[in-house]
């Protein structure tokens, strides 16, 4: 797939809508997160397309929807105690991630449409724009298999699904940030690199993206809930069980020890490699008026740090850990956006 062959420079409307898209993107993935951390998803044990848009209104629905949640398993073992009261808090922020996702679709769609209507979309651009549409559709069909996994025996989310769909949902961002960022130049930017600084920088965006997905997976066990020290883990570099060997490949996606171990280490090498890029920027005056965006990087790479220590260390504080993953996708868009500047000043 090609995601930067527009041929020509995008209609003003259209590359503000494709940004308001990206935007509400970065806000669902921050959404989600926050579901995830207030333990809310689990709350709606039904989907409905469209009549999702609707909440409880009356006394009577809100039962109906508490006592369809006391038939799931989260609240027979979790959650046995919990009042009406405080199902209702789990279950608004569920409903407004899923209304704000069908937010999302019908911004995306209806201008489409218009744009189509009026023939400012290009041929390769409404190609691209299908194929978001195809992760788009597929994000919510993950999401609905995501929460199911959940409804049965077990209490929880699978954490192969979560990482599976936080993995579509950072792809969707990036495509649409470059078909943004495309749609104000005339230039073809292509999104592979064609030497060897921009197989760093893709290199770099690539470990990031990694890092992020290794964090679904550091949620999705509950894995940051323990080890709360950094650098070390247990009083050593290489914590006991990290390897457990009948659980083969498993091993680094289930057990919790590999799990903590690999994310924080990942991430550490990921930010020495984006704090080299970045002080290789500043000396090269080739790059000095993309200044800001070098100071941007930096600064997001250092809060990032920063941010996962914290988190670790106040045992996964909803603050600090939302705090963690939000500034995930701006330092992943900051490197994005540098990634698009360099090739495109290239160009020239």
């Amino acid at each position: 797939m090609n995601i930067s062959d527009q041929s020509e420079k995008s209609d003003f409307f259209v590359t503000i809508w494709l940004f308001v898209l990206t935007f509400m993107i970065f806000l669902m993935i921050a959404i989600g997160g926050l579901t995830r951390l207030t333990e809310s998803g689990l709350s709606m044990v039904d989907w409905k397309p469209l009549m999702g848009f609707i909440p409880p209104l009356h006394y009577e629905d809100w039962m109906n929807a508490f006592n369809k949640y006391k038939m799931s398993p989260e609240f027979q073992i979790i959650n046995k105690s919990m009042d009406i009261n405080e199902f209702k808090y789990i279950y608004w922020w569920e409903w407004f991630h899923r209304f704000f996702a069908r937010c999302i679709g019908i911004v995306f769609i209806i201008p489409l449409f218009i744009f189509l209507l009026q023939k400012k979309i290009s041929k390769k651009l409404t190609i691209n724009l299908f194929i978001l549409f195809i992760f788009g559709l597929f994000q919510a069909l993950v999401g609905w298999w995501m929460v199911k996994s959940g409804l049965n025996e077990n209490p929880y989310v699978s954490p192969y699904r979560l990482a599976f769909h936080l993995t579509n949902a950072v792809i969707i961002l990036a495509i649409l940030q470059w078909i943004g960022l495309n749609s104000l130049s005339s230039n073809n930017i292509k999104f592979l690199p064609s030497n060897r600084f921009e197989n760093f920088q893709f290199t770099l965006i690539f470990l990031l993206f990694l890092t992020i997905i290794s964090g679904a997976f550091m949620a999705g066990t509950h894995a940051g809930q323990s080890f709360n020290t950094y650098p070390l883990m247990g009083g050593k570099f290489i914590p006991d069980d990290y390897m457990l060997l009948d659980n083969g490949l498993r091993n680094f996606f289930e057990n919790t020890v590999a799990i903590n171990f690999n994310h924080r280490w990942l991430a550490s090498f990921t930010f020495t490699l984006i704090i080299i890029l970045t002080i290789y920027l500043s000396l090269n005056k080739k790059y000095s008026k993309n200044r800001l965006v070098i100071i941007l990087i930096f600064t997001f790479a250092c809060l990032q740090f920063f941010l996962g220590i914290l988190t670790l260390m106040t045992n996964v504080k909803i603050i600090l850990a939302s705090m963690h993953q939000i500034n995930s996708m701006l330092l992943l868009l900051s490197l994005l956006f540098a990634y698009h500047q360099f090739k495109k000043q290239k160009e020239f």
